[in-house]
């Protein structure tokens, strides 16, 4: 590790500050659209393996993914800020200080990390009363949940680093990278949870051991690309420096983007309550429309973040009219995918929502919601791909207000409201879904196009190039 290091070539995508604003947005969306997907089989093969243990073992893992949401929300912060500063000084061609905030991101993560050591060690049995679970449900709970938060460096590691490679400009490695891991865990999570040879059968904790080990693997992975690959990012001597002004503001971005997941899951609870209380064929309803929501959302992260990217290394290349048009040509986009699916959604609404249960309670009630989703969608993709753009520009306040503002200060009224005092039932629900993503698709694109993160960027700015990461 020595100081030769600095003299390795960069792996630079000079596309995202230059040439074609299409090209460089497909580039970096489509590996990320593809991560996304192979995430959701990474969630998938946990819950087909946990799933043979019985419906115990299933409660013990659903039960541990509420709580776990802590650390993502932890590391969604984290990785947030991490991307927004790489992207301001890849796009300024500072490449030694965007090396140095991946080091303040490895400092924040041991930090990080290590409250949720104590968590794990002395406070998983408390958190999982807290929640309601059995004595059942704790003894296969507890253990899965004092491995993950014990072990949970390689969790924000892992998630940080990738998106660290991402604000670069290189979506290609943490795709590759991701592909192993889940080849890694889908191998280890039979070997530990059923035991076989010299493996020992450990139940649902060991598909916490096999999270472990192939996120571990794939943090030394990227290690070994910083430390003597051909990368974007560098690890070497020089940058080994904690600079407390600059993780301040890694910080203060990430901490309303966690704010911001936050405030949904609120959302999420307070809605569930409601309509759980029409029954089991309302929440069954409920359940596959938003399973399909999110299906449509999965592509809007990937051109989202790719939009975040090119924002944000655009804002540092002094390139403001090309931020701004690689926002408008990311939504742009993602409504031309949106808006037919819209249509097939609208028009058969039933013949969707009977694939996945044809009981017909479930269908009338699913095809009606599916229809009042498919009316607003155009509105959750402009959220959804400004709001990304926005946050590239270290600008995380405003779209966590914005959510706050729309999803609690409006939905959950009116859908109550609606729900409860007008006596509409689920189609008050859905009514106060609706309001809430037309409101919060129209703020964030009047935000967007008055430039007012633009300004927020700026006061970010001035402040870093008042605190240089890498002494003159």
């Amino acid at each position: 590790m020595g100081s030769d290091l600095d003299m390795r070539p960069r792996k630079i995508n000079n596309n995202i500050t230059e040439g074609g604003v299409k090209s460089a947005l497909w580039r970096l969306a489509m590996p990320i659209m593809a991560g996304a997907a192979l995430q959701d089989l990474f969630t998938l093969a946990d819950l087909f393996f946990i799933g043979r243990l019985g419906h115990i073992a299933v409660a013990a893992l659903s039960i541990s993914g509420v709580i776990l949401a802590v650390i993502m929300m932890a590391a969604i912060g984290i990785s947030t800020g991490t991307t927004a500063l790489i992207a301001h000084y890849i796009g300024k061609k500072d490449y030694k200080s965007a090396d140095n905030v991946l080091f303040q991101t490895i400092v924040l993560s041991v930090v990080c990390s290590l409250l949720m050591v104590i968590v794990g060690l002395f406070g998983t049995v408390g958190l999982l009363s807290l929640f309601g679970a059995s004595s059942e449900v704790i003894s296969a709970a507890s253990r899965y949940l004092k491995i993950t938060f014990v072990w949970s460096i390689f969790i924000f590691l892992f998630i940080a680093f990738n998106q660290a490679l991402r604000g670069s400009g290189d979506a290609i490695v943490p795709l590759k990278v991701l592909i192993l891991t889940n080849i890694i865990n889908i191998i280890l999570d039979p070997l530990f949870i059923f035991g076989f040879g010299f493996f020992p059968r450990m139940g649902v904790a060991g598909s916490a051991i096999a999270t472990v080990i192939s996120r571990a693997i794939g943090v030394a992975v990227l290690l070994r690309y910083f430390l003597f690959g051909y990368s974007g990012l560098h690890f070497h001597r020089g940058v080994f420096k904690i600079n407390l002004p600059v993780m301040g503001r890694m910080i203060r971005i990430g901490f309303f983007a966690s704010f911001e997941v936050l405030l949904r899951q609120v959302s999420l609870l307070l809605l569930l309550g409601l309509i759980t209380s029409f029954g089991t064929a309302c929440l069954a309803a409920y359940g596959i429309v938003i399973r399909l929501r999110m299906t449509i959302m999965m592509f809007g992260f990937g051109l989202g973040n790719a939009c975040a990217v090119l924002v944000g290394q655009n804002m540092g290349a002094d390139s403001s009219e090309r931020a701004v048009q690689s926002g408008w040509k990311a939504l742009k986009y993602y409504e031309m995918m949106v808006i037919p699916l819209a249509a097939i959604f609208f028009i058969f609404a039933p013949q969707i929502v009977s694939v996945f249960n044809n009981h017909a309670e479930v269908v009338k009630i699913g095809s009606t919601f599916l229809r009042f989703i498919a009316v607003t969608l155009p509105f959750l993709a402009t959220a959804l791909i400004l709001g990304k753009g926005i946050n590239g520009a270290g600008d995380t306040v405003a779209p966590a207000v914005m959510t706050g503002i729309a999803q609690l200060g409006l939905r959950i009224p009116v859908a109550y409201i609606l729900a409860l005092f007008f006596g509409l039932g689920p189609i008050g629900i859905w009514l106060g879904i609706n309001s809430s993503d037309i409101a919060q698709g129209l703020a964030m694109m009047w935000y967007f196009k008055r430039g007012f993160w633009q300004k927020r960027y700026y006061e970010h700015r001035a402040i870093l190039e008042e605190t240089p990461l890498i002494p003159v």
